[in-house]
């Protein structure tokens, strides 16, 4: 697995940096696994479905899956290697990345392409004249491919009008026969955007699935330990912790349930701790640590403590009720 990280190759060099340094590396830190490579490919297929030819025009895909599974991070990565550049007749972006805000309406997905278009609005112009703005803009800059990151904000049953209004802004956008567009979002978003005829009626909703592995599938096991291992092998320790072995990936699959973004937030949690005590590697104890702050209130269960076979089941770990305490009957008690 690659990266594109510019930071020092050999361990010691990255284990001798100052330690704001090394846990810069840490946070930041990224591997092409093999759901990025897939999931850019996927993206750049619905941009140019031909290598090397032309970008396509009038089609709506989708990139969807769980909360932090590294949609985002995909499409911001793919969205980069098409920088703004200077055309005959001003800024032309090839690529155009923006995300919805929460509880989206047809004024704020128009201000949010705007910005993302970088064209200038103000709240005097109303929402039909913004509409029409960006639609112009998005010719005048030569859009091919414009991507709307967490579009299930905008596509929400509960508010009828808002739907009504995102799929007619939609299918104003694809009718300008001069770029594709990718909603990206949760599972859900690709069942609301195929549940309207019209949108899935430009090109049959390309699309690309993101998701967690799975342990019990033996490819996904050896692509979540291969993950590991690769990370283990970017930290900047003296040593390495043997993230990949059987043993510990398996444990870090049970807290993370396979999905990329926890993995990585648990993993600089247990760095953390491992720098602060000047150690080599991410010992045990320091990943147990990590999971006693993080773990369900009222669950004693420890993966890197305890023998997995003794984990409770996805169904014992929802949240208890807090226990009470000495503050329960002060003034912020419930009567």
């Amino acid at each position: 697995m690659a990266n594109d990280d510019n930071i020092p190759l050999n361990r010691r060099e990255r284990a001798a940096l100052s330690p704001a340094k090394r846990q810069s590396i840490i946070k930041n830190l990224f591997v092409e696994h093999d759901r990025f490579k897939d999931a850019i490919t996927a993206i750049g297929s619905f941009h140019m479905p031909v290598e090397g030819g032309d970008p396509d025009f009038g089609v709506l895909t989708t990139l969807c899956g769980d909360s932090r599974t590294g949609k985002t991070f995909t499409l911001e990565r793919y969205a980069k290697r098409f920088p703004a550049s200077d055309g005959t007749r001003g800024v032309i972006r090839r690529v155009v990345y923006c995300d919805m805000p929460i509880d989206c309406n047809l004024r704020a997905m128009a201000e949010q392409i705007a910005d993302a278009l970088n064209f200038p609005h103000s709240q005097r112009l109303n929402t039909r004249g913004l509409v029409g703005a960006v639609l112009l803009e998005i010719k005048k800059q030569a859009v091919e491919f414009l991507i709307l990151d967490e579009f299930q904000e905008a596509f929400d049953v509960s508010r009828k009008k808002n739907l009504r209004d995102a799929r007619g802004f939609l299918r104003k956008i694809l009718n300008l026969r001069s770029l594709n567009v990718c909603a990206a979002g949760l599972v859900e978003t690709y069942e609301l955007l195929a549940a309207d005829a019209k949108l899935k009626g430009r090109g049959l909703l390309p699309h690309h699935l993101l998701h967690a592995y799975e342990w019990d599938d033996p490819a996904d096991q050896k692509l979540f330990r291969l993950l590991c291992a690769s990370i283990d092998d970017r930290l900047p320790f003296r040593e390495n912790s043997n993230l990949g072995s059987i043993a510990l990936a398996q444990r870090l699959y049970w807290v993370t349930d396979g999905v990329i973004g926890i993995l990585k937030e648990f993993l600089f949690a247990a760095a953390c701790r491992a720098m602060n005590a000047d150690a080599d590697r991410i010992e045990m104890h320091f990943l147990a640590d990590a999971w006693d702050v993080r773990k369900p209130i009222g669950q004693t269960f420890n993966p890197f403590v305890d023998d997995l076979k003794d984990a409770p089941s996805k169904e014992e770990q929802t949240l208890p009720k807090p226990p009470r305490n000495k503050f329960d009957d002060g003034i912020f008690s419930k009567k």
